[in-house]
């Protein structure tokens, strides 16, 4: 199966498992150390275990590949459209993260919360879910390279001065 990959490491499961489904929404110029760190981790225990604990989807906005910071592109599983409401989207972002998100990305996105999957934003991925709208009164943080410029766009929402936050079905890095 695409989502368990071979490996000399075992680790077994004692209790029975429910497959998560996550989908990274991949914008122009995103990191790809970023977008790898999120991935890779997935795939690592479902190799582990032997079993599909997780499944992840590439998606773009129109299903055409994207190029990252570093001028690599990669090939998306599709387009955006609907999710379940117990999936997970990731929006992986970077480079002039304050102007990747077109507005169809942004309502689409915006639209996936109202049904109830939790969001995310890698590196500057927390631009696209404050124009969404999707931060208001919730921890979150960003890339310190990028929060000034972040602070100047939304002076309104304040940024943990944190690796990572969890709040509520918000999560950042």
């Amino acid at each position: 199966e695409r989502f368990i990959s071979k490996g000399s490491a075992y680790y077994a499961l004692t209790a029975p498992v429910t497959t998560r489904n996550f989908y990274f929404l991949m914008l122009p110029k995103m990191t790809m150390l970023a977008f790898s760190a999120a991935v890779e981790p997935l795939r690592i225990a479902n190799q582990l275990t032997g079993q599909c604990l997780y499944r992840w989807f590439l998606l773009t906005e129109d299903g055409n590949p994207v190029r990252c910071s570093n001028g690599i592109s990669i090939v998306p599983d599709g387009a955006i459209g609907p999710v379940g409401p117990d999936d997970t989207i990731f929006i992986c972002s970077g480079v002039d993260g304050y102007l990747a998100a077109s507005d169809k990305t942004v309502s689409w996105l915006r639209t996936q919360a109202r049904h109830g999957a939790a969001v995310g934003g890698v590196c500057t991925g927390a631009f696209t879910l404050a124009k969404a709208g999707l931060l208001r009164e919730k921890n979150f943080t960003l890339h310190w390279e990028n929060q000034s410029a972040f602070h100047e766009c939304f002076p309104e929402l304040p940024i943990a001065n944190q690796l990572y936050c969890r709040d509520g079905k918000v999560i950042t890095c």
